[in-house]
């Protein structure tokens, strides 16, 4: 797949505050964060398409639409279709919401979120002046990754090659997020957490830098060298996420991936990394199960 979001999150990391990998940032509330993400309110259940409601912060002028997720923010320019704008904003209710209650599944995480100001922006393309201004002139701690409109397929929600939603807000999510509500678990560094030690087993070895071949025996064996250890972790705990949810589980997608990703069902994930398995579908840490649909109707009882 086409890794915008790292690319993306390379970038962002040089040029953007707050966003470097493996780098602590301190919490701000919503009102110090500019209302980027509108209000505080947890209990959002209707996606709805507004305009920006912050047109004067820095890097946000170009924007038009904005969706309201469980106190966060999608924001988009004009070019992005309504359908796309509210397709990435359930799939970011669907993975902080996946039992679709209308409660987060996960308070501490979504309290950390929303005091990141975390956001998902939506450009044009890589080349627009939203983009351009928003790489230049963005000055908070909310954004990992964004999306482009050639990478927004509602009609295949997070299939691989075709909708990088459910990928682009996944790493969103796990970097701003969990990261830092479960460092013991979802450090970015070596030999920092659970998660980094279920890496070092899954490429054959602790790698720092990009070896020139990965062991035979590794099954996750990304090759960008553009990608440094912390950014290697992130990709790896989506690739696991996403087989654990079956997204990845169809014959051309395994092919695909083939090159930087074995276990692309959940069974081959339960039985080829038994440590990640572990991690990730342990209840403690809240990590959605279901894969998003691109639909959220939360039911409350009442």
């Amino acid at each position: 797949m086409k890794t915008v979001a790292l690319a993306t999150l390379l970038i962002l990391s040089a040029s953007l505050a707050g966003c470097t990998f493996g780098e602590e940032e301190e919490d701000t509330d919503c009102s110090e964060a500019q209302n980027m993400a509108s209000d505080c309110d947890n209990d959002s259940s209707i996606l709805e398409i507004e305009d920006n409601p912050n047109p004067d912060s820095p890097g946000m002028q170009y924007f038009t639409k904005y969706v309201a997720v469980l106190g966060l923010g999608v924001y988009a320019e004009s070019g992005l279709s309504d359908a796309q704008v509210l397709h990435a904003a359930a799939v970011l209710a669907e993975l902080l919401d996946n039992d679709e209650d209308g409660v987060a599944d996960d308070e501490a995480l979504l309290s950390r979120l929303q005091n990141m100001s975390a956001m998902v922006p939506m450009f044009d393309s890589e080349e627009s002046e939203a983009a351009e201004d928003f790489m230049e002139h963005y000055t908070g701690n909310g954004v990992s990754a964004v999306l482009f409109a050639d990478e927004v397929d509602p009609s295949q929600p997070g299939h691989w090659g075709s909708d990088a939603t459910v990928e682009e807000i996944m790493h969103t999510i796990n970097h701003i997020g969990h990261v830092y509500v479960y460092p013991d678990a979802f450090g970015l560094e070596p030999n920092s957490s659970l998660l980094s030690d279920a890496m070092d087993e899954a490429r054959g070895g602790q790698f720092i830098s990009h070896p020139d071949n990965y062991p035979e025996n590794a099954w996750y064996h990304y090759d960008d060298t553009t990608c440094d250890y912390e950014c290697m972790a992130i990709e790896y705990i989506y690739w696991a996420q996403v087989s654990n949810m079956e997204i990845l589980n169809d014959t051309a997608t395994c092919d695909g991936i083939a090159n930087e990703w074995e276990p692309c069902s959940k069974d081959l994930l339960e039985s080829m990394d038994v440590l990640i398995y572990a991690l990730i579908t342990d209840p403690q840490y809240h990590l959605p199960q279901n894969a998003p649909d691109g639909i959220y109707n939360p039911t409350t009882e009442e």
